[in-house]
């Protein structure tokens, strides 16, 4: 009797511990490979304005008081001094400035007066003023200089100069005439060096290059770092709007953004030659990255498996955890089961993303390894993957509300964006297409491209 109770307890016992087989296969070891975008290029606008008001201050503070001296012009010994009387006023249309220049005479010379017997002989002073007009073409030459060439537009006496010696009217004003002929060609050459010199487009445009380069961070949040890699940069002619002059220029480059630590400055890239560009710049490109964390996946995924059965044939498991990490560009789904089996098994997948359903999906799921071969021994029914088939589905991952955030945020931020003192990005992005998915380190990367329209504005030029 003790026998046959002993045998009946020792084959029940073998039944319950033969159907529930527990394992404990070893972790596949956790790695990641290095990812990589290739990003594209873009043509992001930059527009750089200048006002003509404050062109025009800069000019009359350039140019004041005592502006032309000169000595023996003729054979009369005339010398002659010329002064700024009031502001010069501007008027741009596209690349030409046009202006008048009020000017005050001062003309000194020998003069012989002849009369009544008398013989005078003396030098004489005469003053006048006059009003001078200006025209000057700007361009710029192939290394970024602003090169301005002025022309005569003519003169006309305000105030004739005169002069009155014992009775006789001396002809000044043909004597200022001849002055101001001889000397108008100075005048234009000292308006443009002056131009140049206090407008240094050459500079203006090599200090934002440079800066341009610097990483910014866009999100001190979540740690977005922009960086501009610069190619080329094209130049649209000039033009005049509501009182300012305008100057398009498409750069020519890559944007690249990265989450995490400040990324190192790359070499830095040497601005190139001036060239005209005869259209628009295209449409902006900028690529973008967020990170959905492993928890979040593992939490989402653990929502929809815990406590649900899934069966195959008289065999069933149960998932009661489970967790998420990478190991050789794979995700690897680290399960604990009950049922059938008891234990923890691996299985792994590449990520998708499928645009349709906006979602990151695993596609040629299977057993790793070394849990593969702890199921050989002791429950290879589990490996004709009919359960892991009905597993998968509930492991893929929505992203839209990630993909909504990373446009959204960056419409924010271009809303009215300060780089740098004096230099704006704005814009509105409205066309995002996920090109990757890629596993790191405690997280799944979402690479994506936006596209809209996006400008860098330069506003007010120091002079």
């Amino acid at each position: 009797m003790h026998q046959k109770l002993f045998f009946l307890i020792t084959l029940f016992t073998g039944v319950i511990f033969s159907s529930c087989k527990t394992i404990q296969p070893e972790a596949p070891k956790e790695s990641y490979l290095p990812t990589e975008i290739t990003v594209a290029y873009s043509e992001l606008p930059i527009h750089m304005e200048l006002d003509v008001k404050k062109l025009e201050k800069a000019v009359n503070t350039s140019m004041n008081g005592l502006l032309y001296e000169g000595s023996n012009i003729t054979d009369k010994d005339l010398s002659v001094k010329i002064w700024k009387t009031a502001d010069f006023t501007f008027n741009i249309n596209n690349n030409a400035i046009e202006y008048r220049v009020p000017l005050k005479v001062w003309s000194q010379f020998a003069w012989k007066v002849e009369k009544l017997g008398l013989s005078l002989a003396d030098d004489y002073e005469a003053t006048g003023t006059i009003a001078l007009k200006y025209k000057t073409v700007i361009s710029i030459d192939r290394n970024w200089n602003l090169v301005a060439q002025t022309t005569s537009q003519g003169y006309e006496w305000i105030e004739t100069p005169k002069l009155n010696i014992i009775g006789v009217n001396v002809p000044v004003k043909p004597i200022a005439n001849l002055a101001m002929a001889k000397y108008e060609k100075m005048i234009t050459q000292q308006i443009d060096k002056s131009l140049a010199e206090f407008a240094d487009l050459k500079k203006q445009v090599t200090d934002a290059w440079a800066e341009l380069q610097k990483p910014v961070q866009t999100s001190v949040e979540n740690d977005i770092w922009v960086r501009i890699i610069p190619k080329d940069i094209l130049v649209s002619p000039f033009a005049t709007k509501a009182g300012k002059l305008n100057m398009d220029i498409a750069l020519y480059g890559k944007v690249e953004t990265t989450m995490g630590a400040k990324p190192a400055a790359g070499k830095p890239v040497a601005l190139p030659e001036f060239k005209w560009i005869n259209r628009p710049p295209q449409q902006f490109n900028l690529n973008v990255s967020t990170d959905v964390t492993f928890d979040k996946i593992s939490q989402l995924a653990k929502e929809q498996l815990l406590n649900k059965t899934f069966t195959e044939g008289k065999k069933h498991i149960q998932i009661t955890d489970l967790s998420v990490f990478g190991s050789e560009g794979k995700a690897v789904f680290s399960a604990d089961v009950i049922g059938s089996i008891k234990g923890r098994i691996y299985f792994t997948g590449e990520m998708q993303y499928n645009p349709a359903k906006m979602t990151v999906e695993i596609i040629n799921p299977g057993f790793e390894l070394k849990t593969r071969n702890a199921l050989l021994k002791s429950a290879d029914w589990l490996l004709h993957g009919l359960i892991l088939k009905k597993i998968v589905p509930y492991l893929s991952y929505p992203v839209k509300e990630y993909t909504d955030d990373m446009k959204a945020e960056a419409n924010t931020m271009l809303q009215n964006y300060q780089v740098r003192e004096g230099i704006n990005l704005q814009g509105k992005l409205n066309e995002l297409t996920v090109k990757s998915v890629n596993l790191v380190p405690g997280a799944i990367r979402i690479q994506a491209n936006l596209k809209g329209n996006v400008m860098i504005k330069l506003e007010n030029m120091k002079f």
